[in-house]
């Protein structure tokens, strides 16, 4: 019986030796191009070429041979010093330029946003900078206009004030003139009456005169 059971448990060692080991994802390394042959030796025919960075799945090992499958489920045989647990540099350096590249866009299009933002910040600024000048300049000009216009204001009052003093004045000299003319024409109506008065009483006295010498001569 103990026979028995130990037949049984040499049996199924020997099963589990013999199965193949499970199957474990590797990588064809750094090389441009391995076979993928037919069986575990040169002299079996090559089925397939495999590119660095191509992913395998190891089904068994012998020798210096594994059998692998791969991800189109193609099976085939390749030397073991070819494939690797790790993945090659140049498929990571790869992935890495692939991962890289929109970072990369990404930082262009960044610096290319980054310098119009310079670029409008200094427009910004020479435009304060201008409004700045503007403001300056507009607030001199208010002083000068608020001054000018206190200045206005007084002669505006100077100029009322003036002005009342010359109707006054012309109110006067108009009244002067009325009076003036007035006291001639007064004047000169007392002596054009006097002046007739003396030409009537000439021409009385000589009519009076002729008459008395007419007389004698008839006498």
């Amino acid at each position: 019986m103990k026979k028995i059971a130990l037949f049984a448990v040499s049996g199924i060692i020997c099963l589990l030796l013999a199965a193949p080991a499970a199957a474990q994802t590797r990588y064809v390394t750094d090389l441009q191009e391995i076979t993928l042959r037919s069986g575990p030796g040169l002299d079996y025919r090559i089925e397939k070429m495999l590119v660095s960075g191509q992913q395998v799945e190891v089904l068994e090992t012998q020798d210096r041979w594994s059998r692998v499958r791969l991800p189109d489920d193609t099976t085939g045989w390749v030397f073991s010093k070819f494939i690797d647990d790790e993945r090659p540099d140049s498929l990571s350096i790869k992935q890495m330029r692939e991962e890289i590249e929109p970072l990369r866009q990404q930082t262009k299009a960044l610096k290319g946003e980054n310098q119009r933002l310079i670029a409008r910040n200094q427009e910004l600024a020479e435009s304060l900078e201008q409004t700045q000048e503007e403001l300056e300049q507009a607030r001199q000009k208010y002083e000068e206009l608020e001054e000018e216009s206190e200045d206005f204001l007084e002669m505006k009052e100077e100029n009322q004030e003036i002005k009342q003093t010359l109707e006054e004045k012309q109110e006067r000299i108009e009244t002067l003139e009325k009076q003036v003319s007035d006291a001639f024409f007064s004047s000169s109506l007392k002596w054009f009456l006097a002046g007739g008065g003396v030409l009537v009483l000439g021409i009385i006295f000589g009519r009076t005169t002729g008459s008395k010498k007419k007389r004698s001569s008839l006498t």
